[in-house]
C-alpha cells in the first residue's frame, strides 16, 4: 500500500464575535492497486482516506448528536484527460459531546482504471467551514497488470475476519480493515497483510508449483532479516489470495519493507511487490554477544586504533544506518570503549558485505569525502547535511536544478532521481536561507520514507512575499509573477 501525504490544513472556527479557534484538518491518504482478471474487467485502485476526528468541526443535528462532514473529490488524469473520478460528501461517526473527541475514521473507495501512468488529485474540504479554501494534493502512480504472473499491492491490515457470504463489502471471502497508517508502535505485536496473485496458472500451467517467499528487509539497505523469512509452496491458480500475520514483537525500531517474492522451479523471480512500514520498539536492545566474539586482530577495523578516528568513522555511517544502528552508534561514541567500537564498525560492514567488508567501507568512504567536499556547511560536515545524507543514502541524482538567484525566492535545489530502488521519478527539494552558509535543508520529497511537505513552495517564496503571497487552493504558494519557477522545475526538471 502506498503512502501519499499527511495533511494539516489550517481551519478557522468561529466561536464568538470577538474570538476564533484554530484547528488543523489532519488526514492520511494512501492507496493500493489490484487486478480484476477476466475478459470484461479492468484493474482498479482503492483509496483509503483517514481523518483525525478531533481535527474536524462538528455540528449538532436534529437528533442531538454531532457530526462532521468532509467534501471529497478524487480525480485520475492522464495528461489533462480525466479517466475516472469521484465526488462525494463523507459524514463522520456521530458523537454525543464535542469536548473530548478522539480517534480516527476511514473512507475507502474503488475506481476502475486501465494499465498506465496516472496523476491522482485529491481535494478535501471541511463542509462546516466554507470560508477556508479546499486542500488539494497530487500523486503520480502506475497501474501495470500484464496478462502474465503479477502480484498486487500489499495492504497492511488492522484486522481481518471470514466474511458473511451475503456481504457486499467482502473481498474474496474476507472482511478487511486496512491499517490507517503504516506505523506499528511497541504495543503492536503482529503485522497482518493482504495481497492477490494473478495469472499463475496461465503462465506456469495448471497444477504447476512455485515458491512464495515472504520476508522483511530494512528500508535503508534492503538487508533481509533472517528471523523474518518464510517460504511456502504454492499451486498455480488464476487468482490466489495471500492473507497472513507475522509476529513482530522482537522487531527493532526502524523503517522496513514487507516483501512478497515469487520464484518458479528454476528459482527465477517471476513476481515481486513490497509494503513500506515503520516500527517503534524502544525496548529492543542490541545483542552485543555477536560483536563480542569478533577477534579484532584478524579484521580490518583492528587497524583503526585511534579512538577519535573511529568515532568519526561511526558518525559517517549514520545516513545509511537503521534506526537501531543509529541510536547504538550515537551512544557508543560517547564512551571510551575502543574495542567495542572496532567490533561494532566491523559488524556493520560485514552485515552489508560478508565477503569484502573492508572494500565496502572504502567505497562508501570515498563518497563521504565527495559529499564533504561539496556540501560542508558552516556548522556541519557534508555527511551530516541534508544534501549529504540524501547523496549517501541514494547516490548521485540524475539531474540537479540549482536556483540561487530567482526573484522572490530563497536559494533552492531540486534533485531528480529517475529510479530510486523500486520507486520511479522521485524528487528532493532543498532550500537555504543564506547561500553563504551552504546549509541547504530538505523541505520536501515524494520518495517513500522521506519528508513530505505540500507547502514547500510557500517556504521558498516566503522570502519576499511572506504571508501576502498568492496561495493556491491547497494552501501552498502558487507562483505567478515573473521569474517564479520552482513548481515548473519540480514538475519538469531540466
Amino acid at each position: 500500500m502506498k503512502r501519499l501525504f499527511i495533511i494539516c490544513l489550517m481551519v478557522m472556527v468561529g466561536i464568538s464575535a470577538s474570538a476564533q479557534q484554530q484547528k488543523a484538518l489532519n488526514s492520511y491518504i494512501s492507496y493500493a492497486t489490484f487486478n480484476a482478471p477476466g475478459d470484461d474487467a479492468n484493474p482498479y485502485i482503492e483509496t483509503y482516506i483517514t481523518f483525525d476526528k478531533s481535527s474536524l468541526i462538528y455540528i449538532k443535528g436534529a437528533d442531538g448528536q454531532y457530526n462532521a462532514t468532509v467534501n471529497i473529490t478524487v480525480m485520475f488524469k492522464q495528461d489533462e484527460s480525466i479517466k475516472n473520478f469521484g465526488k462525494y460528501s463523507l459524514t463522520s461517526p456521530s458523537v454525543a459531546d464535542t469536548a473530548n473527541i478522539s480517534g480516527f475514521f476511514m473512507d475507502m473507495q474503488r475506481y476502475s482504471l486501465t494499465n498506465g501512468y496516472y496523476t491522482m488529485e485529491v481535494t478535501l474540504e471541511d463542509e462546516n467551514n466554507k470560508a477556508v479554501a479546499p486542500y488539494k494534493v497530487e500523486e503520480q502512480f502506475l497501474i501495470d497488470y500484464p496478462e502474465t504472473f503479477s502480484i498486487s499491492n500489499i495492504i497492511g491490515l488492522e484486522s481481518y475476519t471470514k466474511a458473511d457470504p451475503a456481504s457486499s463489502s467482502a473481498r474474496h471471502g474476507y472482511e478487511l480493515i486496512p491499517m490507517m497508517m503504516p506505523f506499528y508502535p511497541e504495543s503492536a505485536n503482529r503485522l497482518s497483510f493482504y495481497a492477490e496473485i494473478y495469472n499463475a496458472k496461465k503462465q506456469l500451467g495448471e497444477n504447476e508449483k512455485y515458491l512464495l517467499n515472504t520476508y522483511l528487509c530494512t528500508f535503508e539497505n534492503n538487508a533481509k532479516l533472517n528471523n523474518y523469512y518464510y517460504t511456502k509452496r504454492m499451486t498455480a491458480k488464476d487468482i490466489d489470495v495471500i492473507i497472513n500475520s507475522i509476529d513482530i514483537t522482537n522487531l527493532p525500531s526502524g523503517n522496513y519493507y514487507l516483501v512478497l517474492e515469487a520464484r518458479d522451479r528454476n528459482n527465477e523471480v517471476i513476481g515481486l511487490n513490497r509494503y513500506f512500514f515503520q516500527r517503534s520498539n524502544p525496548y529492543y536492545q542490541v545483542d552485543e554477544s555477536v560483536m563480542a566474539n569478533i577477534d579484532i586482530s584478524s579484521v580490518f577495523t583492528g587497524r583503526i586504533d585511534n579512538i577519535d578516528t573511529i568515532r568519526e568513522y561511526i558518525r559517517t555511517i549514520d545516513p545509511i544506518s537503521t534506526m537501531v544502528e543509529k541510536e547504538y552508534g550515537r551512544q557508543l561514541i560517547k564512551t571510551n570503549d575502543l574495542k567495542t567500537m572496532q567490533q561494532y564498525f566491523y559488524t556493520f560492514w560485514a552485515s552489508r558485505n560478508k565477503v569484502t567488508p573492508e572494500q565496502a567501507w572504502l567505497d562508501y568512504y570515498a563518497q563521504v569525502l565527495r559529499v564533504n567536499a561539496s556540501f560542508n556547511s558552516v556548522n556541519s560536515k557534508g555527511y551530516d547535511t541534508d544534501r549529504g545524507i540524501v547523496f549517501l543514502k541514494y547516490g548521485a541524482p540524475d539531474r540537479i536544478v540549482q536556483s540561487y538567484n530567482e526573484p522572490g525566492a530563497y536559494p533552492y535545489e531540486i534533485w531528480h532521481y529517475y529510479q530510486l530502488g523500486s520507486q520511479r521519478n522521485k524528487k528532493f527539494v532543498f532550500m537555504t536561507l543564506d547561500l553563504a552558509t551552504n546549509d541547504f535543508q530538505l523541505i520536501h520529497s515524494d520518495a517513500v520514507g522521506e519528508l513530505s511537505n505540500f507547502r514547500w513552495t510557500t517556504e521558498i517564496y516566503q522570502r519576499t512575499y511572506g504571508t501576502y503571497y498568492d496561495y493556491g487552493v491547497d494552501g501552498a504558494a502558487d507562483p505567478n509573477s515573473y521569474g517564479d519557477k520552482a513548481k515548473d522545475y519540480y514538475d519538469l526538471p531540466r
